[in-house]
């Protein structure tokens, strides 16, 4: 049976990992080769970019060589974005998807947030995400037709102590979003994002488990009463990737009802 992204190109901006799965961008990738998309994953570290894409053509062969060089680059950097698109829509056909899960996450108290630590944060988790969606929602936009998923956060919908600059700029991928469909929906594209909940990765990991207490306050807060998972994701990135252009501009929180909540996990 063919899946419902069969023959869809999808380019996954920070969709790599160490084992080829475990981060929220490749295991996203994961989603879309099991329903037939030919994913091509993006980081700035070869060794993960190889490793994910050894195990995305376990589950859908790509039909041509994978140049991994093409791939390899910092989301920041337009000139190798730009070459990379060309490399993909010239080999492998146009881009119907994009996911953007490029992020970093540094914890400070608000008001001894270093200068540097702003600039870096908002140069990656909004600045290329809005770089990389005019670059390839151009493209998108001559063939009347795309998916955009922007990966927002918890923290875009609500205050969390301490990540005030991640939190920010994630706020901004969310206003983003909703400024592109404004725009692109006309055009037929979907611009929409997924704001995830606390789902252990190797940004929080750490925090996780140095701060029992903390982890405490997240889970109370939680109407699931859990942390997530990077299968929770699945629904919402087959969803986001497949809709009509009437769903459009919407950020979908996938946190077990932590949005929702009256009470935060301070």
């Amino acid at each position: 049976m063919m899946g419902k992204l069969e023959g869809k190109i999808a380019l996954v901006l920070g969709g790599t990992a160490t084992d080829g799965y475990s981060s929220i961008g490749s295991a996203m990738g994961h989603f879309l080769a099991e329903e037939g998309a030919i994913v091509f994953p993006n980081s700035r570290t070869k060794d993960k970019v190889e490793a994910t894409v050894n195990a995305l053509s376990k589950i859908r062969p790509y039909p041509k060589p994978v140049n991994i060089n093409e791939l390899t680059f910092d989301a920041r950097n337009c000139a190798a974005l730009e070459k990379c698109c060309d490399w993909i829509e010239s080999e492998f056909g146009p881009i119907d998807i994009l996911i953007n899960a490029q992020g970093i996450l540094r914890r400070y108290n608000a008001e001894s947030t270093p200068y540097e630590v702003w600039q870096d944060i908002f140069d990656i988790n909004l600045l290329s995400v809005a770089l990389a969606c005019q670059i390839v929602g151009k493209r998108m936009i001559q063939r009347k037709r795309g998916h955009i998923i922007n990966i927002a956060s918890e923290t875009s919908l609500r205050a969390v102590p301490y990540v005030s600059a991640y939190g920010t700029s994630k706020g901004g991928v969310r206003a983003l979003t909703a400024h592109l469909a404004c725009e692109w929906a006309k055009h037929g594209l979907c611009v929409n994002a997924i704001a995830p909940g606390v789902i252990p990765t190797d940004l929080n990991r750490e925090v996780l488990e140095r701060e029992p207490e903390r982890l405490k306050r997240f889970l109370s807060a939680t109407p699931a009463n859990r942390l997530g998972t990077y299968e929770d994701l699945r629904e919402a990135t087959i969803f986001l990737s497949t809709c009509t252009n009437y769903v459009n501009g919407i950020t979908l929180p996938v946190d077990g009802g932590m949005s929702v909540v009256l009470f935060a996990a301070y």
